[in-house]
């Protein structure tokens, strides 16, 4: 039997790719929500009390975990 009379059946649910271009997107997102909250932690140059209002206190640290849930929502998304 020749190889070009064996028919291959592909099934479409099985891709070679891992990912969709929508989990590409989601994982730019959270990777870029990482990259803001780590900066935003860099922000102040000197000690900040914590009865001041400061992003590196209050806003940095949960857009890092927006950043990190969005990479795993990315990751487990079918």
């Amino acid at each position: 039997m020749k190889a070009q009379d064996k028919k291959i059946e592909r099934n479409p649910e099985i891709s070679s790719m891992p990912f969709e271009r929508g989990n590409y997107r989601w994982l730019l997102v959270g990777s870029l929500l990482l990259l803001i909250g780590y900066a935003l932690l860099m922000q102040p140059d000197t000690f900040v009390d914590s009865r001041e209002f400061s992003l590196a206190l209050y806003v940095a640290p949960w857009v890092i975990l927006g950043g990190f849930g969005t990479l795993i929502y990315a990751i487990l998304k079918r």
